[in-house]
């Protein structure tokens, strides 16, 4: 899909529902440095809670420093540039990183590894998973259930997905 069709598709859900787009949450795959990804963090106002780019894992549950997010997509960089503040619980965990331990405590063996199967970590939740860059077939047959929390609640309420083919067909 298009920018503007990923965009428009969020917002038409946000006013079906009557939410105020200030108020949501949204998590992005596909970094500031591509298209989709870079206008979804320019065009949105949600609060991003993370993003996940060919770099590695940006994420804070209190929300992305905005000013320091536009800054990545006014240059074109991956989030591996991120500068600006995170909060508690807050971290950037890059592809060439191991060993590694979460503020959480999660020890992350492997980067690369960590960034693949981010989106289906039980830590990330948000109001919208917008999937603009990754890999076809991220979530599929085999790991769909891991999307949902304990309770079986889907970790994000609306999945508008921009990236082609990240999720299979069967697991939708």
């Amino acid at each position: 899909m298009t920018t503007r069709s990923v965009r428009q598709y969020v917002e038409g859900v946000q006013r079906k529902l009557g939410q105020v787009e200030e108020n949501c949450t949204k998590f992005v795959t596909g970094g500031p440095d591509g298209d989709l990804g870079s206008n979804e963090v320019l065009m949105g106002k949600e609060k991003i809670v993370g993003i996940v780019d060919g770099s590695g894992v940006l994420y804070d549950p209190a929300g992305l420093h905005r000013p320091a997010l536009l800054e990545l997509v006014d240059k074109r960089q991956m989030i591996e540039n991120f500068t600006g503040p995170l909060g508690p619980g807050g971290f950037m965990l890059k592809v060439g990183d191991k060993n590694v331990t979460l503020p959480c405590g999660t020890e992350v063996d492997s980067g690369v590894k960590f960034r693949n199967t981010f989106h289906l970590n039980p830590m990330l939740k948000a109001d919208y998973f917008v999937p603009c860059g990754g890999r076809p077939e991220s979530v599929n047959l085999e790991n769909v259930e891991q999307m949902f929390d304990a309770d079986g609640k889907l970790r994000f309420a609306h999945i508008i997905e921009g990236a082609n083919l990240f999720i299979t067909e069967p697991a939708r």
